[in-house]
């Protein structure tokens, strides 16, 4: 199963849809909507444990007819209903929405349009999801006019710009789906402030290879939260140091500079805080998923597949085009092809790992995992993995 993230206004992931998805390197798979559905909702509550899968989130999960009418016996308050939009408005219909409505489960209406049968199923929905690139604005605006007259919350899907997001949000919208925060938010004429700054210097600095301990030390100095931030985490029982580091230079020294490389890297951009939770959570566990499948590439470029992963989101954090960011740095010139073209061993992880985000698995190049023996089974540790890291982490 794949999950996409549900932001809220202040884009906050507040719930996980969950999405079937098969992997088939050399052939589409046909399967039913019963199974796709009954397969996601045993993987997350039965293979799985569903705190695993979505933290202390909420799931969406799509029913079909035949769920409706026999939902399962999970926890309610863990997953909303979402009713597909090819569903025939019928009575039946109506009379099982009613009745799970009445015992407490909430429902979503997914990709909703108005039509005559509309106002029997409104009135016991709790969310509707409205498609925003399938609607123009004008239809935008009458749909959020109409269904603004009922006691529900609106959610715009394939939010892909900040653009739309901020207009979303206008409109009344309290929930987000989409790629809107891995898209940088062009702001004309405004500088990068005096932090960025420091941290996209300290940025460039680690990517230098000729860079020193004492230049890394100088510069880290400035910022005392980074400089506490590292020190603890170097302290902590993750990496168990023989006897407690207390000075940066001993920090560097012990940790190693590809190692504090990455660590710096990531919590340089997490000292963003103009930037949403969301966009740290993301960047970091894509960064971590290009390390660990990148080790079963080429092992001893591992710190080199994090800070690619990394780094291929400074766009959505400087709200800059990326490859404006990356000329200000000392990179080489197979990880610049990597970010900007996604070529080469580094670009073929950063490529699979965007696909894997996305749940577009028939798009991931899987010759190219099948030379290293990587398969489905690999990509699901990887990514569950990469998520129990980073909630176990300080950062």
């Amino acid at each position: 199963m794949a999950r996409q993230p549900v932001y809220d206004d202040q884009v906050k992931i507040v719930a996980y849809e969950l999405l079937f998805r098969s992997y088939h390197e050399d052939k589409a798979s046909v399967i039913d909507g019963d199974q796709a559905t009954s397969e996601v909702l045993l993987n997350a509550f039965t293979t799985l444990d569903i705190e695993e899968v979505v933290d202390d989130k909420v799931a969406y999960i799509n029913f079909t007819r035949t769920l409706l009418a026999q939902p399962p016996p999970f926890d309610k308050k863990k997953f909303t209903i979402e009713v597909l939009e090819d569903l025939e408005i019928d009575d039946d219909l109506v009379k099982d929405l009613t009745r799970l409505s009445t015992s407490g489960y909430t429902i979503a209406l997914d990709d909703f349009i108005l039509d005559d049968q509309s106002h029997r199923i409104l009135p016991l929905a709790n969310i509707v999801k409205l498609d925003v690139l399938s609607l123009n604005e004008q239809q935008l605006n009458d749909h959020v006019r109409i269904l603004k007259k009922y006691d529900l919350i609106l959610l715009a899907e394939k939010v892909e710009t900040h653009e739309m997001y901020q207009r979303c949000k206008k409109l009344g919208f309290k929930l987000f789906q989409g790629y809107f925060l891995s898209k940088p938010e062009l702001i004309r004429g405004k500088k990068i402030s005096a932090n960025k700054l420091l941290i996209l210097r300290l940025l460039a600095k680690l990517q230098d290879p000729d860079t020193s301990v004492d230049e890394l030390v100088s510069l880290i100095s400035l910022d005392p939260v980074l400089s506490f931030k590292i020190l603890k985490l170097v302290n902590s029982a993750s990496y168990s140091p023989a006897q407690k580091l207390e000075s940066l230079d001993r920090a560097i020294t012990f940790f190693g500079f590809d190692n504090i490389r990455s660590l710096t890297t990531l919590l340089a951009l997490s000292n963003l805080s103009d930037k949403p939770n969301a966009l740290q959570e993301q960047s970091v566990v894509r960064a971590k998923m290009c390390e660990l499948l990148g080790e079963k590439v080429s092992h001893v470029d591992a710190a080199t597949f994090f800070s690619v992963g990394l780094l291929s989101m400074l766009d959505a954090y400087f709200d800059k085009p990326l490859q404006t960011l990356i000329s200000s740095m000392p990179l080489n010139n197979e990880v610049i092809n990597a970010l900007l073209a996604h070529s080469g061993n580094f670009g073929e992880v950063l490529e699979t790992i965007i696909q894997l985000e996305q749940a577009q698995f028939s798009k991931i190049d899987w010759a190219f995992l099948g030379k290293y023996k990587i398969d489905a089974n690999t990509l699901n540790d990887i990514q569950q993995t990469s998520l129990n890291w980073y909630r176990s982490s300080d950062l």
